[in-house]
């Protein structure tokens, strides 16, 4: 039996040519073309649909070469009709058509799966459950506090202070015009300077005793 001449992959099968003298092309001819355990045999109707069919490869180097080798070892490279870079594949095409060489795809096998769980009986689901923390013997959470009532507080108290932080402006602002008003007399009269020390040393003394207190 001769070894297969190439194969490729197309999709996700895999593609062999035989020459059709060997004794799988042979097997292959004399069959009808029905498919085999392996695979089945690819028939072209036309040079333009065994064309077609190569140029899946065309853009692949490696396959380029593998096919340019399968049309070497079937025959004598004769001259095809199209020109070309292509001119190689038109004639491989041909011996598709011809039956010169014949195409087996076969159905790639699908890979064997990882590792396969096997759904839990009756037994093992209840002796899971019962592994399980009771819901009685987890820690309870931390109960958050009451922030309202002490919210309220602050708020009445900031209630209760904010008429007296407001004198204590009014008497630091009535301190200020005295002094604005006395600083207008200074030079015809200098005698005021002392009043002026006091009334404002008396003034930061009762904002200070008031804020104090607060």
């Amino acid at each position: 039996m001769l070894h297969p001449l190439a194969s490729l992959w197309r999709h996700s099968g895999r593609v062999t040519f035989y020459e059709s003298g060997g004794q799988v092309g042979q097997a292959l001819l004399q069959g009808g073309g029905q498919g085999s355990a392996s695979g089945s045999r690819r028939r072209f109707g036309s040079s333009t649909e065994a064309f077609g069919y190569l140029r899946f490869w065309a853009g692949e180097p490696a396959a380029r070469a593998e096919l340019k080798w399968v049309l070497q070892r079937s025959g004598p490279s004769l001259a095809s009709a199209h020109g070309g870079p292509d001119g190689w594949m038109h004639a491989l095409a041909g011996r598709l058509v011809s039956g010169a060489v014949v195409v087996l795809e076969e159905i790639s096998r699908q890979a064997m799966p990882g590792r396969l769980v096997a759904p839990a009986s009756a037994a093992l689901s209840a002796a899971a459950i019962s592994a399980l923390p009771a819901l009685s013997a987890l820690p309870s959470l931390p109960v958050a506090p009451d922030l309202l009532p002490v919210l309220e507080d602050i708020r009445i108290e900031g209630a209760q202070v904010l008429p007296e932080l407001n004198q204590s402006l009014a008497q630091v602002k009535g301190a200020i015009a005295s002094v604005s008003s006395a600083s207008l007399s200074l030079d015809p009269a200098p005698t005021r300077v002392a009043a002026i020390r006091t009334a404002l040393a008396s003034a930061t003394s009762q904002a200070t005793t008031t804020l104090g207190a607060l």
